[in-house]
């Protein structure tokens, strides 16, 4: 969901060794033709791009069958700040607010097309905590059927261990900060659906 230019949708692909289906959401239009170009470039077939508002999927993929489900969510931004430095300027209190009942309304529907047993990964590119940590709180009290998923890869650890960014107590969402590995500020949670 919200998946536009496409650069996790090929990462996904790739990952996926190009066989399965993925499916990658945008709401504009014009932003599918990017996913599609990307995919294009890297000669990636399983990937079939669509417009349309991502509130919409649950009634155009009825019967929650996906495995895996990434809501990549429109955000403040304020993880990129450091390449985007106008958003402490454009940005409000209030803009937070609604980004955040975007955000929870995005989650109610992304959430139907994930399978018993399935996967749900939902980030953003902030560090605001509404936006985060306070968000999958209130989507936990929301759908108790999905739980915290710190079953994460390895190779996915390890270096979060390394930098200190996660201890022992992981739970299955991490906020990394611009100083752990010279990135963006990035939110990622993942949880599995129990039934």
């Amino acid at each position: 969901c919200c998946s536009a230019p496409g650069g996790k949708t090929t990462h996904l692909a790739e990952l996926m060794d190009n066989s399965g289906r993925l499916i990658a959401n945008d709401l504009h239009p014009h932003k599918r033709k990017l996913i599609e170009d990307q995919a294009e470039r890297l000669g990636l077939t399983v990937v079939e791009a669509v417009s349309g508002d991502a509130s919409d999927l649950a009634s155009r993929y009825p019967g929650a069958d996906f495995d895996v489900v990434l809501l990549d969510a429109p955000c403040s931004g304020f993880g990129v700040i450091r390449r985007k430095p106008e958003i402490k300027w454009t940005k409000s209190p209030e803009d937070i607010e609604s980004i955040a009942r975007l955000q929870q309304r995005l989650l109610d529907e992304a959430v139907k097309l994930v399978k018993p047993g399935g996967t749900f990964v939902y980030s953003t590119c902030t560090i605001e905590r509404e936006e985060n940590e306070a968000q999958m709180a209130s989507f936990m009290q929301r759908h108790p059927s999905f739980v915290p998923d710190a079953d994460w890869p390895q190779q996915v650890l390890a270096p979060l261990r390394e930098a200190g960014v996660i201890g022992v107590d992981f739970s299955g969402a991490v906020q990394l900060l611009p100083q752990h590995f010279g990135s963006d500020g990035f939110f990622i949670a993942r949880f599995k659906r129990a039934n």
